[in-house]
C-alpha cells in the first residue's frame, strides 16, 4: 500500500513531464525507429533488423513498458552509388499506466550521396496506430466510463524524418504526431474528452571520435520534445573497443542515470543492455529500469579499426 501511495504522488508530480512518443536509452542503436531518415545510411548493409524492450520501474503495477520490432531492406543500384533507396517495416508497443499503444508501419528512404562520406535522407513512416484504456479501476456505469471507447485505431499516422550522416558524425530530425492529434477516430468515437496528442519533436546529434588505434568515443545527444512543452533530453556517451565491446553511461534529464553496455557476438550482430537508476522521486518507489536491444552492429563498432585486437574487414564502399 506504502509503495503505492508513493508512485501515486510520483505520478503526479512527473505528471507535466509525461512522454507521448517513445523513448529509447540506447536511441543510437535503434536509430531507425527514432528516425525514419537513418534506416539504411549504410549501403553496405542490405538488411537491416533491430528488436529491443524497454521495462521502467520494474515492480509498481502499470508501470512504463515498450517495445519494438524493425526490419529494413537497402535497394542499392546496379552501377552507381550516389543515390540509393530502403524499404521496410516498424512495429512498436507503448503502455504507460492506463493508456497504450500500438503501432504498424511502412517506410521508405531515400538516401543522396551529396559529397565524399556525406549522406543527405528523407524517410517517412506511414501507418496506423491503435490505442486503448485499461479497463481496470473504472465504474463501467458511470456515464462518462460508458461513453468512452476502451480502444480506438487512428490513421494515417504520418511520421516524416531528414538526416546527414558522415563517418564521424550524425545529425537528425524527426516529427511525429501531425496527422493524429486528439484520440478520436473518423467516426467521432474517443477516449477521454478526447485526449489531445501534441505534436513532438525529435533531435538527434553524435560525433565519433578516434581516441587511439582501437578505442573509440561518440557523445550524442537525443532531444524529444512536444510543441509548447518540456523536452526529454539523453546526453550519452559510448566507447568502442576494437569494434567488439561498448560501454557507456548516459542522463535523461533528472529522472535517470544508465549505464549502458553492448558486445559484438556475431560477424554482424549486436546485443545492448542498459540499466536505470532513477534520480527524482520514483526511486523511492521502484529503482530498477532496464532496456534490452538485439540487431545489425550499430555505428561505432562497425568502424575500420588498424589495431591488432580489432576484427579484421574487407575493403567495402561505407559510408
Amino acid at each position: 500500500m506504502k509503495k503505492s501511495l508513493i508512485y501515486l504522488f510520483v505520478l503526479l508530480c512527473l505528471g507535466n513531464k509525461a512522454q507521448q512518443t517513445i523513448m529509447f536509452t540506447q536511441y543510437t542503436f535503434n536509430k531507425a525507429g527514432m528516425n525514419p531518415a537513418a534506416s539504411g545510411t549504410d549501403i553496405t548493409k542490405e538488411i537491416y533488423y533491430c528488436v529491443g524492450l524497454n521495462r521502467q520501474w520494474v515492480g509498481i503495477d502499470n508501470s512504463p513498458n515498450q517495445s519494438f520490432l524493425n526490419v529494413s531492406y537497402t535497394i542499392r543500384p546496379p552501377r552507381s552509388y550516389k543515390r540509393w533507396q530502403n524499404v521496410g517495416v516498424y512495429f512498436d508497443n507503448d503502455n504507460s499506466g492506463l493508456i497504450g499503444s500500438q503501432g504498424i508501419y511502412a517506410n521508405y528512404t531515400i538516401h543522396y550521396l551529396i559529397r565524399k562520406k556525406l549522406i543527405a535522407s528523407f524517410g517517412v513512416f506511414a501507418g496506423v496506430r491503435r490505442y486503448s484504456r485499461s479497463t481496470a479501476g473504472f465504474d463501467i456505469n458511470d456515464p462518462a466510463v460508458a461513453k468512452t471507447k476502451t480502444s480506438l485505431f487512428l490513421y494515417p499516422d504520418i511520421i516524416p524524418g531528414v538526416r546527414l550522416t558522415d563517418k564521424k558524425y550524425f545529425v537528425g530530425l524527426s516529427v511525429r504526431q501531425i496527422s493524429i492529434y486528439k484520440l478520436q477516430d473518423f467516426k467521432g468515437r474517443k477516449i477521454g474528452s478526447p485526449s489531445k496528442l501534441k505534436p513532438s519533436v525529435y533531435m538527434e546529434y553524435g560525433r565519433l571520435m578516434t581516441l587511439n588505434d582501437n578505442l573509440l568515443m561518440m557523445p550524442s545527444l537525443a532531444l524529444n520534445t512536444p510543441i509548447l512543452g518540456l523536452p526529454l533530453i539523453d546526453l550519452n556517451v559510448m566507447f568502442y573497443y576494437a569494434n567488439r565491446v561498448g560501454l557507456g553511461a548516459g542522463i535523461r534529464n533528472t529522472s535517470f542515470l544508465s549505464g549502458i553496455f553492448q558486445i559484438r557476438f556475431l560477424e554482424n550482430m549486436t546485443a545492448g543492455l542498459a540499466y536505470s537508476y532513477p534520480i527524482n522521486a520514483a526511486r523511492y518507489a521502484a529503482q530498477n529500469s532496464f532496456e534490452i536491444m538485439i540487431g545489425v552492429v550499430p555505428m561505432g563498432m562497425d568502424a575500420k579499426l588498424t589495431g591488432r585486437h580489432s576484427i579484421a574487414k574487407c575493403p567495402v564502399l561505407s559510408y
